[in-house]
């Protein structure tokens, strides 16, 4: 696609997908993507209607300057911290994200033990699903997922909704080395 177009124009949504495992090999991290028919991406792993989410890179830069005749100039720039969070917003109060929401552990019999998981880390698979655009597939080998604010139980006129925010953390292992916070595929062809 050229640079100047329409084409570009996106209007859609995302399916967000979590694995209690880091870097599974159903990640597929060959190419960072994941597989149509992908066991990563499945009802088990989905945390159902996303209504709200973004994607905020950060990254924080570090100034060097001399000094010349009394004027300071800037004669380097590095970057000091690097890191990536994903804020969303989901509406399917089902028992795995409430327990998610409350770093829970399951107990028997629908129960949870609230704020015993308090680093929920695993993998991530963000497909981003468009009606007019081109999807996107962003497979994360490494992240924690954790609440964002509180749970909106509403007043009886809104649906209840819980924000939460994936941290993607820094992996190095194996095929990841050279990709430590994940690949995004910008035309995953025949991802579904």
């Amino acid at each position: 696609m050229t640079t100047i177009s329409t084409g570009n124009y996106t209007v859609g949504g995302v399916d967000l997908y979590f694995n209690a495992s880091i870097a599974p090999a159903s990640l597929n991290a060959t190419t960072g993507g994941v597989t149509p028919g992908s066991t990563f991406r499945h009802a088990g792993n989905n945390l159902g209607n996303i209504i709200t989410s973004e994607i905020v890179p950060d990254v924080t830069y570090l100034e060097h300057y001399v000094a010349v005749n009394g004027k300071r100039k800037k004669d380097k720039v590095v970057v000091s911290m690097e890191s990536i969070t994903i804020p969303f917003t989901f509406d399917e109060m089902n028992e795995a994200n409430i327990q998610k929401f409350f770093l829970a552990s399951n107990l028997s019999g629908n129960k949870l033990a609230v704020l015993q998981e308090p680093l929920n880390e695993g993998s991530v698979s963000l497909h981003f699903r468009t009606n007019v655009g081109q999807d996107m597939v962003y497979s994360i080998p490494k992240a924690i997922i954790r609440p964002d604010g509180p749970l909106s139980i509403g007043n009886g006129e809104d649906w209840w909704s819980a924000p939460m925010v994936i941290e993607v953390l820094n992996y190095t292992g194996g095929q990841w080395a050279s990709k430590p916070y994940g690949v995004l595929d910008t035309a995953p062809g025949g991802a579904t």
